[in-house]
């Protein structure tokens, strides 16, 4: 037979043990994992919209440009922690044009749904001050689920650290951006570069 006391100490053993591992499932990253599958599910889509892209369009100046697109999941804060309601999405894009210049980018920006086929992302210059000249500024539009971004590339001019465009230019009109899931050898010249 069992005393009392044995019955009592059982019960707080189970306990200590539920706390441990929960504890170390938290301190692994699990709660990360658990927040990911709960509110971003698109982190763990299939075929992956955390990707690299590539595609050509043409600015509403008529320049023809190749862009590339490299989209990763936000790293976490000092801390360790992720912000739910920040940016989720951080990368790259660089455009090329006929002449062979590029222009590289730091994009953030979050899903506007759980399911990441809504997208609005911001570019900002990689190099500071910017080049002069015409500059991407945003990307929005639709992940179709698969190997398409279909987006709206916006435009502003850059003189020096200022945006000097004008709602009525065509130069900073949204354009079409299809872009596909990029492959080997995806990029022609003059932009293999990039």
């Amino acid at each position: 037979m069992t005393s009392n006391g044995a019955r009592a100490r059982t019960p707080i053993r189970w306990s200590l043990v539920l706390f441990g591992a929960v504890a170390i499932f938290a301190v692994a990253g699990g709660l990360d994992l658990v927040t990911d599958a709960l509110f971003f599910p698109w982190v763990f889509a299939n075929p992956p919209l955390l990707d690299e892209w590539t595609g050509r369009l043409v600015a509403g100046n008529g320049d023809g440009l190749t862009m590339t697109l490299t989209l990763r999941r936000q790293d976490a804060n000092s801390g360790g922690e992720k912000c739910v309601r920040c940016n989720q999405i951080e990368g790259t894009a660089a455009t090329c044009d006929a002449q062979g210049r590029v222009r590289r980018y730091r994009i953030s920006g979050s899903p506007r749904d759980r399911q990441g086929r809504d997208l609005h992302l911001g570019a900002m210059p990689d190099v500071d001050p910017p080049p002069d000249g015409l500059e991407l500024d945003t990307l929005i539009g639709r992940w179709d689920g698969g190997d398409t971004l279909d987006l709206k590339a916006d435009f502003h001019w850059r003189r020096g650290r200022s945006a000097i465009s004008s709602t009525n230019d065509p130069a900073t009109q949204p354009v079409p951006a299809r872009l596909s899931r990029k492959t080997g050898g995806a990029i022609e010249l003059p932009c293999r570069a990039m």
